[in-house]
């Protein structure tokens, strides 16, 4: 079962929407090569995608004009199909995942034994689960993050999906495209609508390499996990500057409450937006920054346009001048600065480390932008 829908009110959210369906059609066609799947459902709004997944066989439930509340159409779904067990994933998620992957998830619905099973206990989009009927008795979440929490609390044992790249990167926001467009491993309408973007990728390269080079240091700021850093610390050949700051911010509702409080947030209250860029200048050959914790320790996030803008490096774009004064420092910047929010410092380090390696090369010096 795939969720994919929503508005797209700017540029950049269309732009993601046009690579999101890419991704959706590609994890349709993969779904049916998968042989303990019986079916494919698309759930969304948006009738020429669900044409396009009509072709392809799935079946397509269109929501309607009503405000959209996830547990609410998963549990109409599970009863109009009478669904026995349910895999379920997010548009935007694991784009890399191979089809072994996902089939051996698969295969554990197949058990007669009740389970949930997820990507990220406190912020899933990949989940299986089964008996499909727990949804009736689980007080199902507005949106997808917190269902393993949901359906545990009704009963389901927990177990954790392995961790790998392929179920751990999704595509939440347009610096995510920017690493997916890199990588060798995206499914073949993927990147056909990633290349119809026109994105700028010469930064994202050079990021990608310079993890991979000796010479360089490497900065990562925002939500950053302590696996991800041990696997980094492993394979980068780089010199590594990790400053790992209020993660599980939303899943904890410190965000919701006003309470996320970072000391690189204090930093940039001191010197500037302008003034931390050049300091990320002078301490790395690349920096990976995860905007949302310091809008969330600012108490003041822009909007929906404004984050992806910036994510793009495009600050003619931006109306919040604290964002567009970030972005422009960035843009403007010696060193590949790329800006995102959780998923840039997460998957993403982990999905260009991943295409750095999958092209098997020694990697020379790069000069400076």
């Amino acid at each position: 079962m795939i969720f994919e829908g929503g508005p797209a009110a700017s540029l950049p959210e269309r732009m993601m929407q046009q690579a999101r369906e890419g991704m959706v059609l590609d994890r349709i066609e993969q779904a049916r090569r998968i042989h303990a799947l019986d079916r494919s459902i698309l759930v969304t709004d948006r009738p020429e995608m669900a044409r396009h997944a009509e072709a392809l066989g799935a079946h397509v439930h269109l929501t309607g004009s009503e405000p959209f509340h996830f547990g609410k159409t998963l549990r109409d779904v599970v009863l109009r199909h009478a669904l026995d067990a349910v895999l379920y994933v997010g548009g935007g998620a694991a784009p890399l995942a191979h089809t072994l992957e996902l089939g051996q998830i698969a295969s554990l619905l197949k058990r007669s034994e009740p389970f949930v099973a997820a990507n990220n206990y406190h912020s899933a989009d990949v989940v299986a689960f089964a008996p499909a009927r727990s949804v009736l008795e689980a007080e199902l979440p507005p949106i997808d993050n917190l269902l393993p929490q949901a359906l545990e609390e009704a009963g389901l044992p927990y177990r954790p999906l392995p961790r790998s790249l392929g179920i751990n990167f999704d595509v939440d926001t347009p610096s995510d495209l920017m690493v997916l467009a890199v990588h060798p491993g995206v499914g073949r309408r993927t990147a056909a609508a990633l290349a119809r973007l026109g994105l700028e990728l010469d930064r994202v390269r050079l990021a990608r390499d310079r993890l991979m080079s000796r010479e360089s240091d490497v900065l990562i700021f925002g939500r950053v996990g302590g696996p991800l850093f041990a696997y980094l610390d492993e394979t980068t050949h780089c010199r590594l500057r990790l400053f790992s700051e209020e993660r599980g911010m939303k899943a904890l509702g410190r965000e919701a409450r006003g309470e996320v409080t970072s000391l690189i947030g204090f930093l940039v209250d001191e010197v500037g937006p302008a003034g931390f860029i050049d300091r990320l200048t002078r301490l790395a050959d690349a920096a990976f920054v995860d905007t949302r914790v310091l809008w969330a320790h600012r108490r003041s996030t822009p909007s929906a346009a404004d984050r992806f803008y910036s994510d793009l490096l495009l600050p003619d774009a931006i109306e919040d001048p604290f964002t567009q004064e970030l972005t422009r420092a960035a843009r403007e910047a010696p060193i590949p600065v790329l800006l995102g929010g959780h998923s840039l410092v997460a998957g993403g380090v982990w999905a260009l480390m991943d295409a750095a390696l999958r092209n098997k090369q020694e990697l020379p010096a790069v000069p400076r932008i």
